[in-house]
């Protein structure tokens, strides 16, 4: 009779901490303030030529979001977003320009959480820069290789021109067909590459946890020791 009673005792004094772990904690939740920057970079190349309209996209974490000296997003968190504006350059005036408008971001153990944010800045594209309050993506401006074209296309004209004493049709001659052979062609591609850093700012608060916060702090730095 002894012993059973001690058994209950003890298997009662196992399961209850267990049960305990398991049972939900309710806290209150934490929100990291908009207008924090998150600095992420691109893990997969974005273009005018290849992409469209709606496609999805995923951008890492690659600074970490500390507050009150916890780790709120931790390197290796995610963005994942979907091209909301997607425009070719045109064949005689206009650039390539995107909008990437993210709303999730996921944890490193799985939990996503939606988020506001705008992209306020893009590194390592040349000529790409980053315009009004949507953060639109803005390609470079095709038109100095236009000129360029067409009046290397002229120059070469006169010259073949001159061989045949009528600089000025050969001069007419080179910018005709530099130009129509130019107008047929788009302009420059807006290409995002794969390591393109891309900075978003919280345009609203985003609600955390206080066990979530925990739990990425602890993620982390067992990460670090591995």
């Amino acid at each position: 009779m002894v012993k059973r009673v001690l058994l209950a005792v003890l298997l009662a004094t196992v399961a209850l901490p267990l049960a305990y772990a398991e049972t939900p904690v309710e806290t209150d939740p934490f929100s990291v303030p908009a207008g924090t920057m998150l600095h992420c970079r691109t893990n997969q190349t974005i273009t005018t030529m290849l992409n469209k309209r709606g496609d999805t996209f995923t951008i890492n974490v690659t600074e970490p979001v500390t507050l009150n000296g916890q780790v709120a997003i931790p390197v290796g968190a995610s963005l994942s977003g979907r091209i909301t504006l997607l425009e070719r350059p045109g064949r005689v005036a206009g650039v390539g320009q995107m909008r990437l408008k993210v709303e999730q971001i996921t944890l490193p153990d799985g939990r996503g959480f939606p988020l506001a944010a705008t992209l306020m800045t893009a590194y390592g594209v040349e000529n790409v820069k980053v315009v009004g309050s949507e953060g639109v993506i803005k390609g470079p401006n095709s038109h100095t290789p236009d000129f360029e074209e067409i009046g290397a296309g002229t120059v070469g004209g006169t010259l073949i021109g001159l061989i045949f004493a009528h600089p000025v049709v050969g001069a007419a001659v080179g910018l005709t067909a530099t130009t129509v052979d130019r107008m047929r062609r788009r302009g420059k591609e807006l290409t995002i590459p794969i390591g393109t850093q891309l900075n978003y700012q919280l345009t609203r608060e985003l609600a955390l946890t206080h066990d979530g916060l925990r739990t990425t702090a602890s993620n982390q730095v067992h990460n670090a020791g591995e």
